[in-house]
């Protein structure tokens, strides 16, 4: 309704003139004469076309003193056992999840995912994301949308795998109220900038970043091309002010590399959600990303890769390095400090706390909360 009333063009202002002169033709209350605007005399159009003004801007004022709003931009990473559900609540309430977990019968990703809406304060999605068609990342979504209203579901296209016990239902839920993204769409949310760097297995043609070559690339090993549906994965860079955070789904090394070399398109982040739930990092990409504070959304035996560890450990200037859970299967040392992980059990015994990143409405600041003992981190934007 807002951005309605603030792109109100000329017809609809003509229109609403031309009631004007129509109610006060009827009331008597001004000798209007005619019955449009280009009739009256000059004193008496100015005098309606004021009336129209005031109208339109009262409206406005009401419609944004009745916008939700909140103090900060808040990004859940719920605990999905080794898939992947991150969640988006702008300071203006518009919302964005990319992924909802696995199919289940107790339905127990879409429970957690809405109980994260419900600490967010919002019970509806703007916008659904699929990063790409596994059943880890979309299989819980029929039980979601089942419980909450979605107003639009984002993909890459098409499967390229041969699943349709995945896919038809996928389908059947989106209906007609899907789209297909390709590298540098954007979604219109206020005041954030959000735009998808891949998708389809293609990545952005124009870098943001106007750095140079990228040296990490000289020594980096040749990856043959993924072309099943992690290589097709749905990424995107969400800006607030200085603030930068991205998310890349289940991206391959392959494709990882194209973003890096020869010359890194996205330049520095703040907050990386590490891909592929830690496995299969591309040094190169991770290490130009230069992120202050990752976060690695494995399950306790899925994802969290030794190799992926050393990898991550190994960014310069890294601050902090948080995981949804603990990795069971590598030991103390290939997993970051216990205060920021949020799971530390088995699958069975584990009560899915989430992690929780807020920043603050200019993007200078933000904090990661550790939903399991309110540990709570502040940093300073980049």
């Amino acid at each position: 309704v807002q951005e309605g009333l603030q792109s109100l063009a000329e017809a609809d202002v003509a229109q609403l003139v031309e009631q004007l002169i129509r109610n006060q033709q009827v009331s008597g209350s001004s000798p209007l004469v005619g019955s449009s605007i280009d009739d009256l005399p000059k004193e008496n159009s100015m005098h309606v076309l004021l009336r129209v003004g005031a109208t339109v801007l009262l409206a406005s004022q009401v419609v944004s003193a009745q916008m939700p709003s909140r103090d900060t931009l808040d990004i859940y990473w719920i605990d999905v056992e080794g898939g992947a559900a991150t969640l988006i609540v702008t300071p203006t309430n518009e919302s964005i999840l990319m992924d909802a977990g696995w199919p289940r019968s107790d339905e127990r990703d879409a429970q957690r995912i809405q109980a994260a809406m419900t600490d967010a304060g919002i019970d509806r999605l703007n916008y659904f994301i699929t990063s790409h068609f596994h059943t880890d990342h979309v299989g819980g979504l029929t039980a979601l949308a089942n419980r909450v209203v979605i107003d639009q579901f984002i993909d890459h296209g098409d499967s390229v795998e041969d699943n349709p016990e995945l896919w038809n239902p996928y389908l059947a839920v989106v209906g007609g109220k899907r789209r297909s993204v390709t590298p540098g769409e954007t979604l219109p949310l206020h005041g954030i900038e959000f735009m998808f760097v891949t998708s389809n297995g293609q990545t952005l043609r124009a870098g943001l970043s106007s750095s140079g070559p990228n040296a990490l690339c000289d020594e980096a090993p040749s990856t043959e091309p993924d072309m099943g549906e992690n290589g097709q994965s749905v990424g995107y860079l969400l800006s607030l002010g200085s603030f930068q955070f991205l998310n890349l789904g289940d991206l391959t090394v392959d494709r990882q590399q194209t973003l890096a070399c020869p010359v890194n398109q996205l330049g520095t982040v703040d907050l990386l959600q590490v891909p592929h739930h830690g496995n299969g990092l591309a040094p190169e990409l991770l290490w130009a990303l230069m992120p202050q504070v990752t976060i690695s959304s494995q399950g306790p035996h899925k994802g969290g890769s030794a190799d992926g560890f050393e990898v991550i450990s190994q960014i310069p200037g890294i601050e902090d390095m948080w995981q949804v859970h603990r990795a069971l299967d590598t030991d103390d040392a290939h997993n970051t400090e216990a205060r920021l992980i949020a799971n530390h059990t088995d699958e069975d015994e584990c009560l899915g706390h989430w992690l929780k990143a807020t920043v603050h409405q200019d993007g200078q600041s933000y904090a990661v909360i550790n939903g399991r003992n309110n540990s709570r981190q502040s940093y300073i934007s980049h």
